[in-house]
């Protein structure tokens, strides 16, 4: 019971960091940083905060691991998934970008989970998820914020299937492989860091932009997204699973579009409204919480069984 609550708890956390990441991502790209800017940030900058944070707890990344699993991971969250995220960011709106990649990544994860893995998906997940979408549906169907028209909109839309099916591959082998989260993610940083850097600076010029911004999108890309959300969800994973974990990226649009209020000043309207209700009470009802709590406090704690 303590390991579900607190892997719920880490999930959250993690959707809490990766809403405030989006909503970063789009504002970067206000600020004149380009896809490969963010990315630079994002591991250069989550290798900063995770390098310390092995030394301190004497963890070694690489231990028990193989290249195969260095190369999967690298593909998976590394800055392949990064890249083709941040552009995705360029050609479409932030409303679809919370939208399509969360979904994808719970409907991948929790595919893999039921056909390579032979878990089943309990009712109450599966019409919580059918909740979930239906929410991200609603919340996608608000066509009020401005967009690039055109190729570039479907562009963007692919770039973000993308980056979800890497996630949502990503999430089922972090369960699956019973990966560490500290040393997974850090292994995934310093290797993506050791990487991208030196072609960084072979292929790219930085842009001339204060330094308070690239501080500001330092602590979105590599605090939050480059290590905080991914050591967060990981800790999830490992407790809850990944086919219970795979719902929470789903709920990272109606936070992303919160945490907007006081970032961009965008209050949300009516459509945005209905889908954070409807996104959240899928949530509650996938990963059994109402129904847990009540029979905990009907039926008393020792007849709650663990549900998949």
């Amino acid at each position: 019971m303590k390991s579900s609550c607190g892997g719920i708890a880490f999930g959250l956390a993690a959707v809490l960091a990766w809403a405030i990441y989006n909503v970063g991502v789009a504002l970067g790209h206000q600020q004149g940083f380009t896809s490969a800017d963010l990315t630079l940030l994002r591991y250069a900058g989550g290798a900063a905060v995770m390098v310390p944070l092995l030394t301190l707890s004497r963890a070694n990344p690489f231990a028990r691991t193989t290249p195969w699993r260095v190369t999967v991971l690298f593909v998976l969250a590394g800055p392949p998934f990064a890249w083709v995220i941040n552009t995705g960011f360029r050609l479409a709106p932030l409303s679809h970008a919370v939208v399509i990649s969360p979904g994808t990544t719970m409907l991948v994860a929790s595919a893999l989970t039921r056909l390579a893995g032979g878990v089943p998906i309990p009712m109450y997940r599966s019409l919580g998820m059918m909740l979930l979408m239906l929410g991200l549906l609603i919340i996608a169907s608000d066509q009020n914020s401005p967009k690039q028209s055109g190729l570039g909109t479907w562009a963007g839309d692919l770039c973000f299937v993308a980056s979800g099916t890497l996630w949502g591959v990503f999430t089922w082998l972090m369960s699956h492989w019973k990966l560490d989260a500290v040393r997974t993610t850090g292994l995934i940083t310093i290797v993506s860091a050791t990487v991208y850097v030196p072609l960084y600076a072979l292929l790219f010029d930085p842009p001339q932009i204060a330094a308070s911004m690239w501080l500001e999108q330092f602590a979105y890309q590599g605090l939050l997204g480059g290590a905080l959300a991914v050591v967060f969800f990981a800790v999830s994973v490992k407790r809850l699973g990944g086919g219970a974990a795979a719902v929470f990226p789903a709920l990272v649009p109606p936070v992303a579009v919160l945490c907007a209020i006081p970032m961009t000043g965008q209050l949300p309207n009516l459509i945005q409204f209905a889908g954070l209700c409807t996104a959240t009470a899928g949530l509650l009802l996938s990963l059994d919480l109402l129904g847990g709590a009540f029979r905990h406090r009907f039926r008393g704690p020792d007849r709650v069984k663990d549900r998949p």
